[in-house]
């Protein structure tokens, strides 16, 4: 998804601020909305986490817990509708278009769901592994 820059003609000062106010918009979102998708992630089996900078979005990833964890579209589906419950927005950013889903290593896809008018959700789901593949033993545990 690349890395984001402020705009060549903006100063030091500009940046600086523009940083700070998008820090705090996401701080606000965490504290008000990401509670609810948190709870709409566990009734589809999954657990939800935090990663990454949270200096320009928030990233989340959707890591499957139960062995009844929904798919991919439901969960995701099921977190743009949390996040409308929460802020009033929420739609799946690229759903409709093509190339709606960006594939990843070890075969989680991301999405990216527009959380507010300024908070984009960029969302990586790990894949649920296949019935009768859960007892694999880890490359480190061998």
């Amino acid at each position: 998804m690349g890395e984001w820059h402020h705009p060549e003609h903006y100063s030091e000062q500009a940046k600086t601020f523009s940083r700070a106010t998008r820090i705090a918009e996401i701080e606000v979102f965490v504290r008000a909305a990401l509670p609810t998708l948190v709870t709409a992630a566990r009734r589809h089996g999954y657990a939800l986490t935090r990663h990454g900078s949270e200096a320009r979005d928030l990233d989340l990833v959707a890591v499957p817990w139960t062995d009844e964890a929904s798919d991919a579209d439901t969960l995701i589906e099921a977190l743009c509708e949390a996040t409308k419950q929460a802020t009033g927005w929420g739609h799946w950013a690229s759903r409709g278009r093509s190339g709606e889903r960006v594939q990843k290593p070890h075969g989680r896809i991301a999405v990216t769901i527009i959380g507010t008018a300024d908070i984009h959700l960029d969302l990586s789901v790990m894949p649920r592994v296949p019935a009768g593949l859960d007892t694999v033993i880890p490359d480190h545990l061998r």
